[in-house]
């Protein structure tokens, strides 16, 4: 949703628990309304607009924006995700400030708990700080804060912690020592009392579906459409959700054919999947997030049929799909989950990913996506034009061709002794690795393809030695800043 459409539709609603408009920018103001939001059921400010809904805009909206940013986190307590953006409207800038409920219930700023009364931010009374209190003992019984028995240190990802910690420097909070992952880990809740929760293992664990089966995630191709009986492509992932959010877009990658466009300026092109991959990567995330892990029946599916993708998950919306492509206050299900996922930048703006999704649909002249709510599942559809996989005109050679080069070449080499014999995973992975290649007009660089197959720097390595055995890789440019370019044979081989 554009800003300006966004900013209509808030002017349109009255002052209320959950919205509020101001015109000066206090910052001790702004932090008492936001503090009244996270106690009660979150909330949307506004800044830039007066009492009778006259856009007035705010100076300086960039540098305001990170001054409140910082002043937020620094100020209230304990701390909480939150949302600063700039919205435009007409020729003025406005900033709009966005927080979830807080789940560290209650919330203080300069010693003091606000609660939100109708359309008024006041000091809570006791009879509310009680119930702040007790709501925050229930939510620390909530599932994903629960202790995983037998989860050691060694069974983290240390990696996905560190790069977690990379992203979270932002935080005035999060002091030096609390850099170090057992702090860290500690300082969000995700490590208490001797044990690390189950948040902390679907996060970060090597291995989580060892501690925790319905973590696991099933993607599958099915080219016969639901009337098939056989599904092409068959994978059970059981990584952490970050690793499980990387093998999902490979996987995507994989079977989707790239389409060459041209924009509305002269000679602009636009390369891009039959379906966004900016809205599949934010459907993929809302189900990872907001999954109901709890139930041991507990489901994940990303099913890839000819003429759509379903994503589907266990769990319960509070929104009808029509409510889902307005903007609507995000209420995670798993808070803990969410805010680490805020940290890394996976999340878009609180409330605005369903809107991001079906705005890049219409953009791509797709069909509306569908959200199906079921009392307990949520499943996600996206739809193509073209049949998935299928020739498009100007396009990219499809990856299924990448592989089969590859399968040949290594399968070559093997015959002639010039490398020992590959298992399939190791020759997926090999795949995995020209196609980051392939995509990347202007080279690809070691951590490029880390990120893209959620190998290790030392697999990747292995890997990538090996593909310059096949003569399918090469090398260019100085040792510490050179990438990785697909050879001239097997370019010729895509011809």
């Amino acid at each position: 949703m554009k800003s300006e459409q966004l900013i209509k539709d808030l002017l349109k609603q009255e002052e209320s628990g959950q919205l509020e408009f101001k015109e000066v920018v206090s910052k001790d103001a702004i932090a008492k309304t936001i503090c009244g939001f996270l106690n009660n059921q979150g909330g949307q400010l506004v800044l830039g607009i007066a009492d009778n809904k006259i856009v007035k805009g705010v100076k300086d909206a960039e540098k305001l924006q990170k001054e409140l940013e910082q002043y937020l986190t620094k100020e209230l307590v304990p701390e909480a995700p939150v949302m600063v953006s700039i919205e435009n409207y007409g020729d003025k800038q406005l900033l709009l400030i966005k927080v979830w409920e807080g789940s560290k219930q209650p919330y203080i700023f300069n010693g003091s708990i606000y609660y939100r009364r109708k359309d008024r931010t006041i000091q809570a009374s006791s009879k509310e700080i009680s119930a702040l209190i007790h709501k925050r003992q229930e939510t620390e019984i909530h599932w994903e804060r629960q202790g995983c028995l037998g989860v050691k240190f060694g069974d983290l990802d240390l990696e996905e912690i560190q790069k977690t910690i990379e992203a979270a420097r932002f935080d005035s909070k999060l002091s030096e020592y609390k850099r170090e992952p057992m702090d860290f880990l500690s300082h969000y809740g995700l490590y208490q009392n001797g044990n690390f929760t189950n948040a902390s293992v679907l996060l970060f664990a090597k291995n989580p579906a060892r501690f925790i089966p319905q973590a696991r995630v099933r993607v599958a191709l099915l080219k016969g459409g639901k009337t098939g009986s056989e599904f092409t492509d068959d994978r059970l992932l059981d990584g952490n959700l970050f690793k499980n959010r990387i093998a999902i877009l490979d996987f995507f990658e994989k079977h989707l054919q790239l389409q060459r466009k041209f924009g509305n300026k002269a000679w602009e092109r636009e390369d891009d999947y039959e379906i966004p991959m900016k809205a599949l990567r934010e459907g993929v995330m809302n189900a990872l997030v907001h999954r109901e892990y709890s139930i041991p029946s507990s489901a994940m599916a990303v099913i890839v049929y000819p003429d759509k993708i379903e994503v589907s998950n266990t769990g319960k919306s509070p929104y009808k799909q029509s409510e889902l492509k307005k903007s609507h206050l995000s209420m995670p299900y798993n808070p803990d989950i969410a805010h680490m996922v805020f940290l890394r930048g996976f999340i878009e703006k609180i409330g605005r990913g369903t809107i991001m999704i079906s705005d890049e649909c219409k953009k791509a002249g797709l069909k509306a996506p569908v959200w199906d709510i079921g009392e307990h599942t949520v499943k996600l559809t996206f739809f193509s034009n073209s049949r998935i996989g299928g020739t498009v005109d100007g396009a990219n050679k499809s990856a299924d061709v990448l592989s089969d080069a590859v399968n040949d070449a290594v399968n070559d080499a093997v015959k002639r002794n010039v490398i020992d014999a590959v298992s399939d995973t190791v020759t997926d992975a090999l795949g995995d690795a020209v196609r980051t290649i392939a995509a990347n007009d202007k080279g690809a660089s070691i951590s490029q393809i880390m990120a893209r197959t959620g190998k290790s720097n030392a697999q990747v390595k292995r890997y990538l030695k090996t593909l310059k055995t096949l003569e399918l890789i090469e090398f260019q440019g100085a040792a510490k800043t050179g990438k990785y370019y697909l050879t001239k044979k097997i370019k010729a081989k895509l011809k």
